[in-house]
């Protein structure tokens, strides 16, 4: 009897640890399954994101602060925060550039605005100089070149390779390409142009600059680079002088040009001038 019982003690006992190691068995394959499941969906490709400052005089900042974000976002993974808080003001100094907190936010910084009476050397200093220790890339395009020109701090133009002071009256060029294996440039038609235009007079080049195409203006009988590259320390910088007018922001050829620049600063540009895999359109972007 007692035989018996010891005999179905030990059965009972031996079933039930054999449920329990497969219970442990089975919750174990479930949190490694769920864990491939959370790897793989941070491994997705995440939005760039992309900090717009825009605003000041001289310039239709209002339309193009559609046409500039929405038309990359429509090339691109990207999410935008927009600063039009200087509004038409050519001396601002908006709240954001009190510090530089921005730069622990965004990946790259687009500028297209008119700053061109702020003059304030220590604070164009902090700006410039968090992109280049911070290693936030940047894109300026056209009246970002000749903005903070009057102040005596050369750090804006350390981080955009160039001194630019003065442009052209407006009138239609075409650019010439001078690097045309480039992936920033590689997809821009021969003979392309901006339409009416202001062409900007580059009176200085810095180290790390790299000229990728160029026009010839007929007011000074020389060429000046219209669009090219720059690395100022830690960053990424990407400028076109181009895009004065809405005509010229809305021709896709610029947009597709103003985004492989974009990506290029970020390292998402292939060679052949396509975005890195989970960078294309949205259509086309692993989300």
């Amino acid at each position: 009897m007692q035989k018996q019982f010891r005999d179905g003690a030990f059965q009972r006992c031996a079933v039930v640890t054999t449920r329990l190691l497969m219970l442990i068995l089975v919750l174990g394959w479930t949190g490694e399954a769920a864990a491939r499941q959370a790897e793989s969906d941070s491994s997705e490709p995440r939005p760039i994101r992309a900090l717009y400052i825009t605003g000041g005089g001289f310039h239709d900042f209002v339309a193009q602060e559609r046409i500039i974000p929405e038309g990359i976002a429509a090339r691109t993974n990207i999410e935008w925060t927009v600063d039009r808080t200087a509004d038409t003001a050519t001396a601002a100094l908006i709240a954001r550039h009190e510090n530089t907190a921005w730069a622990d936010e965004f990946d790259v910084v687009v500028y297209n605005m008119s700053f061109s009476w702020v003059v304030d050397a220590g604070w164009i200093d902090r700006l410039a100089y968090a992109h280049r220790d911070r290693g936030v890339a940047a894109v300026l395009l056209h009246g970002a070149v000749h903005s903070y020109r009057r102040s005596e701090s050369d750090a804006w133009r350390e981080l955009m390779g160039v001194a630019s002071y003065r442009h052209d009256d407006q009138r239609a060029f075409t650019i010439e390409k001078v690097a045309s294996e480039h992936p920033i440039v590689r997809g821009v038609p021969e003979g392309w142009g901006p339409g009416v235009d202001e062409l900007y007079e580059i009176q200085e080049i810095y180290p790390g600059m790299t000229p990728l195409a160029r026009a010839y203006s007929v007011e000074t009988e020389t060429y000046s680079p219209v669009v090219w590259t720059n690395v100022f320390g830690d960053a990424k910088v990407f400028v076109t002088t181009m895009g004065h007018n809405n005509r010229t922001m809305e021709d896709p050829v610029y947009l597709d040009m103003v985004t492989r620049g974009l990506l290029w600063t970020l390292d998402l540009l292939e060679e052949d001038g396509t975005p890195a895999p989970g960078y294309g359109p949205p259509a086309d972007a692993t989300r």
